[in-house]
């Protein structure tokens, strides 16, 4: 990883070296290119305003005048003549004005052949004076302007116009922005006139060189310490941006790979310490992140599932012992016992007592299918069995209970889950008959509808609260079944959720259940299964 950041930063530097180079070089030719236009335009004026010294023979003359006149004759010479002049013939004249009409110009010098003198002049000195010729050096920023007589085209001497420097640095600036520049401004005799900007090798720097229309070379060159330095300031920023990232980098690693350690040292003493025996100990969670949070989460599902059916193995345990001591107590034989009450009811017939003979009947049948350990049964046979046993409930309260059953021709032989209508039937003996009243009723239909079956259960007994409806919906509504410790205490009586949790496993998602009922208006159970 270091090596990949030092790289990218090395990458870096030499993209922005490359890129401070081009962008130099773009600005240098740009300043090029403008200083030689400047340097072209400023001639130009020069010349012109050069030529307009001797625009005439008037004017001529007034230069010539003044070159071999003393300075009084001078004056005298030009009150004789100023007045038949159309312009003016005044040197002095003609200089100021040039003066006023152009700010960039600093000193004229007029050179004129075969005179040994040289008119000299400044802004800040407009009239001038004469030098010897022999120790006039123009000024260095300078342009030396030929000057032709108009008729003839002949040169007759030379004009220095001084330019002030700041011009050109103006357009430099304007054009350079904040890179530094050595522009140099040389005149066709190779006479520098102009410079700006430190004093560069010409042997290690590159140069852009322009020349204008009238023989001026203008070179600009960038240094090349300047591009270096930028480049060594990126490079050093750069590194040590790297190198605060390289520690940040190390420092968060560290801290994520130490964080991650400690999660896994302390989920696997979690796991050792349960396996050597902590079977309540849960691994901790709160600390744990992405993949080891979702270990320790399944982990810890995982051992409350099994702890659950450990749980539920023992308490399953519990309830076969129980019912294994339940058989033992009941163990008498079936034989002795039917064979009793076959005596007993054929004493009855001979002593002339049918009606006992049939209760006894029907009780021995009742009680030989209570006996009988098959799992499922036909519905025919199952409204038998509610049948017997409404009959010796009705025995015993002749004059207040009534029962009916129905069956749909078709359905006789559909098979159900053995004892899964009677015990709604307990039910309503058991709580729901209200021995006040002479009308107490119980009905079973069973009728085939389009796609289902339906098992109607309905009776006219005591019903029951709102409080207790809600809670045996919330039960019938269930389609997963746990066994509570209390388990062997609901087996005493096959109840309504025992006949629910049986249908449900019988039949599926095929089976389904509701119940009606409110306090003295009785209850109604309405069971359907769909055709398969």
């Amino acid at each position: 990883m270091m090596i990949i950041i030092a790289s990218f930063a090395i990458l870096l530097s030499y993209a922005d070296w490359d890129s401070r180079e081009k962008e130099a070089q773009r600005v240098a030719q740009r300043v090029t290119t403008r200083t030689v236009e400047e340097v072209e335009y400023y001639y130009r004026e020069s010349a012109q305003l050069a030529q307009d010294l001797v625009a005439n023979q008037d004017r001529i003359q007034g230069v010539y005048k003044y070159f071999s006149l003393s300075t009084s004759e001078y004056f005298y010479w030009l009150l004789e003549h100023q007045a038949a002049s159309s312009t003016s013939i005044s040197l002095y004249e003609n200089i100021d004005d040039l003066y006023v009409q152009n700010d960039y110009i600093t000193g004229v010098a007029i050179v004129l052949q075969d005179f040994k003198e040289v008119y000299v002049s400044s802004r800040n000195e407009r009239g001038g004076h004469s030098v010897l010729a022999e120790g006039f050096k123009p000024e260095a920023n300078s342009f030396g302007v030929p000057i032709l007589e108009p008729a003839t085209d002949q040169s007759i001497g030379v004009v220095y116009i001084s330019l002030d420097p700041e011009i050109l640095y103006h357009a430099v600036d304007n054009t350079r922005g904040h890179i530094p520049m050595a522009v140099t401004v040389t005149s066709p005799f190779d006479t520098e006139i102009f410079h700006i900007g430190e004093r560069v090798n010409r042997e290690h720097e590159n140069w852009f060189v322009g020349v204008t229309s009238h023989g001026y070379q203008v070179q600009v060159a960038v240094p090349k310490n300047f591009v270096l330095q930028g480049t060594v300031t990126s490079s050093a920023l750069i590194v040590g941006l790297s190198l605060l990232f390289i520690v940040i980098l190390y420092l968060t690693l560290r801290q994520t790979f130490a964080n991650y350690q400690k999660q896994v040292v302390d989920l696997v003493d979690s796991i050792q310490a349960i396996a050597q025996g902590e079977e309540g100990l849960r691994i901790a969670t709160l600390e744990k992140d992405q993949e080891l949070l979702l270990i320790a989460e399944t982990t810890n599902d995982m051992l409350d599932r099994l702890e659950k059916n450990i749980h539920d193995i023992y308490q399953l345990e519990l309830s076969q012992k129980d019912a294994n001591m339940r058989a033992l107590q009941a163990q008498i034989n079936p034989h002795f016992m039917y064979n009793t009450l076959e005596f007993l009811r054929m004493y009855a017939v001979m002593q002339s007592q049918d009606e006992l003979a049939d209760i006894i009947y029907e009780f021995s049948s009742l009680l030989r299918n209570n006996i009988s350990d098959e799992r499922e049964t036909l519905l025919k046979q199952e409204l038998e069995f509610c049948r017997k046993y409404s009959y010796l409930c009705m025995v015993r309260y002749p004059k207040s209970i009534a029962y009916g059953f129905k069956i749909d021709p078709g359905l006789e032989n559909m098979k159900i889950p053995k004892f899964t209508l009677q015990p709604l039937v307990e039910n309503y003996f058991a709580h729901g008959v209200d021995h006040r009243r002479t009308d107490n009723v119980i009905s079973i239909k069973a009728l085939k509808q389009d796609g289902f079956v339906e098992i109607l259960v309905v009776d006219n007994g005591r019903g029951m609260s709102v409080e207790k409806l809600a809670n045996l919906r919330e039960k019938l509504s269930q389609r997963q079944f746990e066994h509570q410790a209390s388990y062997s205490d609901q087996r005493q009586s096959i109840g309504i959720v025992n006949v629910h949790e049986r249908f449900v496993l019988y039949f599926g998602d095929r089976y389904d259940i509701t119940i009606e009922s409110a306090e003295q208006a009785g209850v109604q159970y309405r069971i359907t299964i769909q055709d398969e």
